[in-house]
């Protein structure tokens, strides 16, 4: 059944507009992809996909976008493996150490820090550039750990409706906030 609907895409070339694949047991993506250059909507949901194939790239460069909708959601594209890593010592430069205690400071509000820092431009351009600990709530100036927490989306959202969690990148000021974290927040690692 799959091959039949991949040959009849074919046979539009450039007219195949859209690939509706969905739940048909595929375990890889079709190389096929990269000959239909008009393909916009490509539907690959509830497969066994492990991987992204190469020839999707072809589709979706970005100075000649044409893919505009890709659905690839109950498929195992994502290494669910949890890696542990080694987590170290958290040792702040001075002025990490100085940025958080004035933001914090400032959160609490602190009227005599508060004068003093209208007073020096840089301290206020400095200090500008903190965030907000997804855990404790306390200013960092510096990224300590990038994270990500899978998040149920907003009823206001136009998306597909099996899309039950999305991503949302979350910033943890230190390895002790790391591990008093939820269960739906991950840390990021470069494999």
């Amino acid at each position: 059944m799959t091959e039949r609907l991949l040959i009849s895409a074919l046979k539009g070339g450039k007219n195949t507009k859209i690939i509706t694949l969905n739940g048909k047991k595929m375990t890889k993506m079709p190389s096929t992809l990269e000959k239909l250059p008009g393909l916009n909507t490509l539907n690959l949901q509830n497969n066994r996909i492990p991987k992204v194939c190469p020839e999707i790239s072809t589709l979706t460069q970005f100075q000649n976008l044409k893919l505009s909708e890709f659905y690839c959601e109950e498929n195992p594209l994502l290494l669910k493996k949890p890696i542990v890593t080694v987590q170290q010592e958290d040792v702040w430069s001075l002025q990490e150490i100085a940025s958080r205690f004035v933001m914090n400071q400032l959160s609490e509000d602190n009227s005599l820090l508060a004068q003093a820092v209208e007073l020096y431009p840089q301290i206020r351009n400095i200090i500008s550039r903190g965030k907000k600990c997804a855990i404790c709530g306390k200013s960092f100036l510096t990224v300590w750990l990038e994270c990500v927490q899978f998040s149920p989306p907003s009823k206001n959202w136009k998306i597909s409706r099996n899309l039950q969690l999305i991503p949302l990148q979350v910033l943890v000021c230190s390895y002790k906030c790391f591990t008093q974290r939820g269960a739906n927040l991950f840390g990021i690692v470069q494999a």
